[in-house]
């Protein structure tokens, strides 16, 4: 499905009740004068209170930012904790209004990069999509390292306090530089990398937007967790999900899907601690079935510990294939395919790809 119709998706399933605001950028969390609860502050403005703050806002995340500092600070480069991965992923989308209703995927291997074709859902009435991805090594990078000129060149921009450069994560999805000029660059990074253009190939040439995303990551072994009390309150919280917590390279396609796994848990352990609430206030002796005795901060340990491992491990195996999957010319491709060759007959591959799907919550 594309990015965009599952967005619908998911905004039309919110309560009618829900306030939705856009363009906002968090530059603040603080407690309320009683120390009851936490005021976000958003573009100068306030909003709240609130009894958790929960931060689904992505790899460059304030919130993870306050969850590892008590701060939020917006200055140039002070956000980031993510790790480049070196790899760089370019999309190329048509309209495809002859595509079946089964959605298909392929996948073609090449020197130094890979390619992927298949055809997408783009919602309820619209035009289904077709879509051609290269996913291939940045060139200033050996891995996460940069080379010598990179840095250089990262260090001056930094300094300068300059906007994206070559590196940049894309996180709003801007379509990528001049159609004409990246159907051209596109076509000739896969006849560098040997890559079959049979499928790809019409699809890049017809297509009409082109996006170009960097891949970062979070390191998983974190001491500062997914959860802080929000400095000057009682009981309130500040807690990560999604790839604020945990952002993992896509190469088992489990972002989003442990993303809503992580809301599934954290909703159910909040829950618990609602349903407590609600016995004492009533002076029920006995919790209700789904009620807790333990704190809130307890269970959003709960949380974290039990999406931790799952979430971890595809994480390392999602590092781990970006690498594989785009080795170099000669021996680094010829133990990829070795490697996918053997771990297929031994039907270790498939159990990757269940186990990653599996929902642990």
């Amino acid at each position: 499905i594309m990015r965009g119709a599952l967005q619908k998706i998911l905004l039309e399933a919110l309560p009618s009740t829900t306030q939705v605001e856009l363009g906002k950028r968090l530059t603040n969390i603080q407690a309320t004068d009683d120390g009851n609860g936490a005021t976000c502050i958003f573009n100068n403005e306030a909003f709240g209170p609130f009894d958790i703050v929960c931060g689904c806002d992505g790899i460059q995340s304030a919130v993870k930012q306050y969850v590892d500092t008590h701060r939020i600070s917006n200055e140039a480069g002070s956000n980031q904790k993510a790790l480049y991965s070196g790899i760089r992923i370019r999309y190329a989308i048509e309209d495809c209004p002859e595509a079946s209703d089964v959605a298909e995927l392929r996948q073609y291997f090449g020197d130094g990069a890979y390619g992927l074709a298949g055809t997408y859902g783009a919602g309820e009435g619209e035009t289904r999509k077709r879509g051609a991805y290269l996913i291939f090594n940045d060139k200033d990078y050996i891995g996460p390292f940069p080379k010598k000129k990179a840095q250089n060149d990262a260090d001056t921009a930094a300094g300068a306090g300059a906007g994206a450069g070559a590196t940049d994560e894309n996180a709003d999805w801007d379509e990528a530089g001049q159609d004409d000029i990246m159907k051209t660059d596109t076509l000739l990074r896969m006849k560098e990398s040997g890559l079959p253009d049979e499928e790809l190939r019409p699809v890049i040439e017809a297509a009409d937007k082109f996006f170009e995303l960097g891949l970062y990551f979070h390191n998983p072994f974190s001491f500062n967790g997914w959860t802080r009390k929000v400095k000057g309150t009682k009981d309130t919280y500040a807690c990560l999900l999604g790839d604020s917590a945990h952002a993992m390279p896509p190469f088992l396609g489990q972002g989003a899907n442990q993303a809503i796994q992580d809301a599934y848990c954290l909703a159910t352990k909040i829950a618990e601690h609602n349903a407590a609430k609600n016995c004492a206030a009533s002076g029920e002796v006995a919790l209700e079935e789904n009620a807790s005795t333990r704190t809130l901060s307890e269970l959003l340990k709960e949380y974290e510990t039990l999406r931790w491992s799952p979430t971890t491990s595809i994480t390392l195996k999602s590092i781990f294939l970006g690498y594989l999957e785009t080795g170099g010319e000669g021996l680094p491709s010829k133990l990829r395919d070795s490697v996918f060759f053997t771990l297929g007959k031994l039907g270790v591959a498939r159990k990757v790809f269940l186990d990653g799907a599996t929902p642990r919550v």
